[in-house]
């Protein structure tokens, strides 16, 4: 991971921090707050086109997060095929 390391980073967006980072020079904002049922996270681009690349509804932030580790957002791979090519950002 660039400017950080990748568990420091998952445990940062574990507890659902507003959390930017960059992949591919996008930039992306991830997310997660509880809700009435579990718990909810979400990434989005902030650049045009504005849109997801992932949402998830769970019974708990620890299951958000295996979903997140696991599944191929990243143009067809895993968090941690890519997290080298992640970079953390302040902003």
């Amino acid at each position: 991971m660039i400017n950080g390391d990748p568990h420091e980073f998952l445990e940062h967006i574990y507890s659902g921090q507003d959390t930017p980072y960059k992949f591919e020079g996008e930039k992306y904002w991830f997310q997660g707050f509880n809700v009435e049922k579990g718990f909810y996270m979400e990434i989005f681009r902030c650049s045009p086109p504005y849109d997801y690349l992932w949402k998830y509804t769970g019974n708990s932030p620890l299951e958000c997060m295996e979903e997140f580790q696991s599944v191929p957002i990243f143009n067809g791979k895993s968090f941690w095929e890519v997290e080298k090519d992640i970079e953390w950002v302040d902003d």
